[in-house]
């Protein structure tokens, strides 16, 4: 077959230090190329490449030629003339990628003014036209809205139609489902399969998730460090992985169901006929109605449902962060806390770990009249804390940017537990890492849930990670 694009012998290197080195592979028209490894193996910098976008002090080397075209030698100028035309590439957050100043039609536009003739009207029905192929509902009325009026998988699907507006012959997608539920990935994948096979667009698909991998690639190319490790067909790479690192991941992804054990029946959480509400012009606008259920203390409840149902509304009625809702919610939890999906954007990014694990001890000294902790107590019990979530001391004198994602999670679950917490939320706590990390964070959960007795109300939408982690699910299919 045909091949689109062809990388050979690529080397990234970047102040001196090497990012990826020998990168070697190809894609052929109309096929679908996985591109599998955790944060750091150098997926997304190879993505940039092949786009020009890697940074100014870049140093590259190989060759890169997509079509007849050896795209390494162009000049700028003239990679934005194959940009979004020949090659174009949706990027894992689409909330950071859009202009939230711009209503999403009008950008999606901007790749026809700068790449054709069109006049104004056409391009605008061409614009309309194409959210119907990506399916979005209503979009003459999408095209008038600015990203924040759309949901998650909405505004995946504008991504995904800016990349497509000029038929390019090759698609990069960048972590496109990492942030999404698992209904509206299914359906941004099953939208991906239909375009491939449609259009005939060949797909560059990166991503840390083997399921989803395995679901929609022909070929794989395994990573580590910068290096491809592995690759071959999908079938023959899954079936019969040869590299270690391979064997690893696929080992990462198998979760054993958790076995059921015997609770409390000491209920911590009782939630009587709520239901959640916004104030319109003083109306109460309902997202959902008369939810009950009752949760143990010590045990696990997870809650599933897709995007939009109400799952974090309710989190934070049961916090005490709101209180717009009817009906009654008991919590005899002594202290709640909560651990968010992303704890880079919950920690404060200018305090070292220290201070971040020592501040909540610090409060409660304050509260106390000062005779609750001396500093060397405060000092002891960070340093404690932190090894229990299996991190060295040295860790307490850096910055959460000097962490990994999966380190920062081990801080966010410290921070959780240092004040004494006897309940925790934990919202998508790993979906966004990677799966080896995922796994580790997982088993930490479950380990400190024993040791400290902590019931876990735990939200997530992949459902091994329900199964693994939960004594229960609840199951939220609500509709409005």
């Amino acid at each position: 077959m045909e091949e689109i694009l062809k990388v050979n012998d690529l080397k990234v290197v970047i102040e001196n230090k090497i990012i990826t080195d020998n990168i070697s592979f190809s894609v052929k028209k109309g096929g679908i190329l996985g591109i599998v490894g955790e944060s750091g193996s150098g997926k997304t910098m190879t993505s940039l490449a092949v786009m020009g976008l890697l940074p100014e002090e870049a140093e590259v080397s190989g060759s890169i030629i997509c079509g007849e075209t050896e795209l390494t030698k162009l000049s700028h100028s003239q990679r934005r003339s194959i940009n979004g035309k020949e090659v174009s590439m949706i990027f894992q957050e689409p909330m950071t990628s859009l202009n939230p100043l711009m209503k999403v039609g009008r950008q999606v536009e901007e790749m026809l003014i700068l790449h054709t003739d069109m006049k104004k009207a056409e391009r605008k029905q061409t614009v309309i036209n194409m959210f119907k192929e990506v399916e979005l509902p209503e979009p003459e009325k999408i095209y008038n809205m600015y990203p924040h009026n759309l949901s998650g998988g909405m505004r995946q699907r504008v991504m995904i139609a800016m990349a497509l507006i000029l038929n390019p012959s090759l698609m990069i997608a960048d972590e496109p489902t990492t942030a999404l539920d698992k209904e509206v990935e299914d359906e941004i994948i099953k939208l991906l399969l239909k375009l491939n096979k449609e259009k005939n667009v060949s797909i560059v698909f990166v991503s840390h998730d083997l399921g989803i991998i395995k679901e929609i690639s022909n070929e794989v190319i395994v990573m580590k460090d910068g290096t491809i490790v592995e690759k071959g067909k999908t079938e023959s790479i899954f079936n019969s992985p040869s590299h270690p690192y391979t064997k690893l991941l696929l080992d990462s992804v198998k979760k054993d169901k958790k076995e059921a054990e015997k609770k409390s029946e000491n209920i911590i959480l009782d939630v009587k006929n709520v239901s959640l509400y916004y104030k319109v012009k003083g109306k109460k606008e309902y997202i959902a109605k008369n939810i009950n259920f009752t949760m143990n203390k010590g045990e696990i409840l997870g809650i599933q449902g897709k995007s939009g149902c109400g799952k974090t509304t309710l989190v934070k009625s049961i916090l005490g962060l709101r209180d717009e809702y009817d009906g009654e919610i008991i919590c005899n939890a002594d202290k709640k806390h909560m651990v968010f999906q992303d704890p880079y954007g919950a920690i404060n990014p200018v305090k070292k770990i220290e201070w971040i694990l020592s501040e909540p001890l610090k409060i409660q000294n304050k509260k106390a009249g000062g005779n609750l902790y001396t500093k060397e107590d405060i000092r002891k019990k960070t340093e404690e804390m932190i090894e229990k979530v299996g991190l060295e001391p040295e860790y307490l004198k850096r910055y959460p940017s000097q962490l990994s994602g999966g380190q920062r999670q081990r801080i966010a679950i410290a921070v959780a537990l240092i004040g004494g917490s006897d309940f925790i939320v934990a919202d998508e706590p790993v979906s966004a890492l990677d799966m080896t990390i995922q796994k580790q964070v997982l088993e930490l959960l479950l380990k400190l849930q024993k040791e400290f007795g902590l019931s876990i109300l735990f939200i997530s939408h992949d459902e091994n990670v329900m199964e693994s982690m939960c004594d229960r699910i609840l199951r939220w299919n609500y509709e409005k």
